[in-house]
């Protein structure tokens, strides 16, 4: 019937069922109005946690100027709802107006500081912190704005279709609603493209640009939101104290909630709503020490970033959830891997699966004309010009330094030529963003492993569909249709997608972080990343490196089927001869940045140059005196 739940339903259900009725009841049952004020001012530090944990924890930006925000949002409501300009606003049309302006702030702040990471990030936020403390100190004259050291006080009360909230009672109810908006809210950013985005933007920012990720347009949403957050917050905060004073929005304020973020562990929700609420009580059992209060919060934001960036709530067992893992007997302990193969139903060799013969076209699918890449006095790339056709599997070899990574780069967009061109599909892409690239149909894989090593296999595969989807944060928010359905297709293309490498992917493996993976298992992850961008050209480096024997068969033959069964056209730099050998239909021998050779594996393998580029010329020349006597 309709009514029908599932386990997890009926859990959440439950669990949703509590924490209703514990904030119905709670604030009836505080001792005296002080601590009620406590329970009210902790929802406070609850939103206020969220929001920076959205742009520190999701984004992973060093956002300094969030108390800032906080105060924006807190200044507005003053203004628009007080005798201080005269304008007495309704609360329902300032709520919004104080949110939606500090998130244009917000964004503004954001634009500026776009190319700016870590340190220097936070010395520009701290600054724009600063400079608005020093305006509302000083913006009393000659026309009275701010109200200077004095601040600005007697609020309209707040009033909502026509109750009009004034008790402590009616603040409680009202500022724990918001905070449990603000709860679910940060919630389906998380799970949602967005949240993916943010994660990978905060583990790799380039492997999450390369992937299609659009690395500006995440850092601007998370300031945005986290702003806009900020800023509500703000407006009930003001309301609350009936008044509003420059030293309610300082950098201590900023130290506490930095604070609560970190102990319940950068981006874990759960983590850092307990360590807000630790953090808002903790401080009034410690009242006789005022002095060191401060003190010992810089003290636990040292040492929570020095020995656990990741927080501490998170391992808690409450909070964790463990899964049986097939890998591992009933002990725990790690099963041998044969074993764990065996159990498996025996899978269709690659070189057997059913599906198209794909060969070599004659359209151009990709041609580089005339690229050169200076680095200061280094030429790394001189006058390359090559084709790639459609269905065509070309490899590119050559010596370390030759030159093929850079190649790639600028193909990828990573890097923009000194000069020359790249045609994909007969439209030029020289210059564009690697998001743009990869939107293109272009994909690649990293000579050096990029994954997100702590997100799982499957949110790792899921980033990769960033580019192909289009959910925008009002459809995520309010789980609207377009949002629903991108999501269930998302999820059901990674997991086709990493079926593909069988077991190795799938499974328990879904859940398990790509950090715990062996290498050969990393590497398939990146190419089935790639797969998931929709790409039609894929470019692989060095896809076998690390691998042992038997990996690298099973890697060659994928490759062939990639191009054969499922018709990509692919562009590899390869350093395994016997790969390039077996799979190549051309292949490009570069050398100090100049293509020394082209042609089939056996006319590249017999070039004297090549041979030399690989040997040297000596060693050549001693082998063949040798030879001669």
């Amino acid at each position: 019937m309709w009514f029908q739940f599932n386990s997890n339903q009926l859990l959440k259900i439950s669990k949703c069922t509590a924490v209703a009725l514990a904030l119905l009841f709670l604030p009836h049952i505080m001792p005296n109005e002080y601590w009620l004020r406590i329970y009210t001012i902790t929802g406070l530090w609850v939103m206020l946690a969220l929001g920076l944990n959205v742009v520190a924890g999701f984004a992973g930006l060093f956002d300094l100027a969030y108390v800032a925000f906080f105060g924006i949002g807190g200044y507005t409501f003053a203004l628009l709802s007080s005798d201080q300009l005269g304008l007495h606003l309704p609360f329902l049309l300032v709520l919004p107006l104080a949110a939606i302006f500090t998130m244009g702030i917000g964004f503004a702040l954001g634009s500026t500081s776009l190319r700016l990471k870590g340190d220097y990030l936070a010395i520009v936020t701290l600054a724009f912190a600063l400079i608005f403390k020093q305006l509302l100190l000083n913006l009393d004259t000659p026309i009275n704005i701010t109200g200077g050291v004095n601040g600005i006080f007697g609020f309209d009360p707040i009033n909502l279709f026509g109750l009009t909230v004034t008790s402590p009672i009616g603040y409680a109810y009202l500022i724990w609603i918001s905070a449990l908006l603000v709860i679910g809210a940060t919630y389906r950013l998380k799970v949602s493209r967005y949240g993916r985005g943010w994660e990978a933007l905060r583990e790799d920012e380039l492997a999450a640009e390369a992937l299609g990720v659009n690395t500006t347009k995440m850092k601007l949403m998370a300031f945005a939101i986290g702003a806009f957050i900020a800023g509500a917050t703000g407006v009930l905060f003001a309301s609350l104290q009936d008044s509003v004073f420059p030293n309610n929005f300082d950098f201590p304020q900023l130290v506490i909630v930095y604070c609560m973020v970190i102990l319940g562990g950068l981006g874990n929700i759960p983590g850092v709503i307990i360590g807000a609420i630790i953090l808002s009580i903790l401080p009034e059992f410690l009242r006789e020490y005022g002095a060191y209060r401060m003190m010992s919060y810089g003290l636990i934001l040292i040492i929570l970033m020095a020995l656990r960036p990741q927080g501490i709530i998170s391992e808690i067992g409450i909070f964790s959830k463990e899964e049986k893992r097939p890998d591992r007997d009933e002990s725990g302990r790690l099963k041998a891997s044969t074993d764990l193969y065996y159990e498996k139903k025996e899978e269709i060799p690659i070189e057997k699966r059913e599906g198209k013969n794909y060969r070599k076209t004659d359209r151009i699918m990709l041609e580089i004309k005339n690229v050169t890449q200076d680095f200061g006095g280094l030429r790394a790339l001189d006058n390359i010009c090559f084709k790639v056709h459609d269905k065509e599997i070309v490899s590119i070899i050559g010596p370390n330094g030759a030159g093929k990574t850079t190649l790639f780069n600028i193909i990828s967009g990573i890097y923009k030529p000194t000069q020359g061109s790249v045609i994909f599909e007969g439209k030029e892409v020289t210059g564009l963003r690697p998001h743009k690239i990869v939107e293109r149909g272009i994909a690649r894989t990293f000579q050096n492993l990029r994954l997100f090593s702590k997100m799982t296999v499957l949110d790792n595969a899921k980033v990769a569909r960033f580019c192909r989807t289009n959910a925008g944060p009002f459809s995520i928010l309010l789980h609207l249709a377009r949002h629903k359905k991108e999501e269930q297709i998302t999820d059901e293309k990674a997991k086709q997608i990493l079926g593909l490498f069988g077991a190795r992917l799938t499974g328990y493996r879904y859940s398990q972080d790509a950090m715990f993976l062996s290498y050969a298992n990393r590497r398939r992850l990146e190419i089935a990343r790639a797969l998931l961008t929709d790409a039609r050209l894929l470019l692989l480096d060095e896809p076998s490196a690390g691998m042992n024997p038997q990996e690298t068969k099973e890697i060659t033959e994928f490759i062939k089927f990639l191009r054969d069964t499922l018709g990509y056209t692919i562009l590899l730099i390869e350093h395994k001869l016997n790969v390039v050998r077996k799979i190549s239909d051309r292949v490009i021998a570069l050398d100090y940045g100049i293509i020394i050779a082209e042609g089939s594996y056996e006319e590249v393998a017999s070039n004297k140059r090549v041979v030399e580029a690989y040997l040297g010329r000596k060693t050549n020349e001693r082998n063949r005196a040798s030879a001669e006597v």
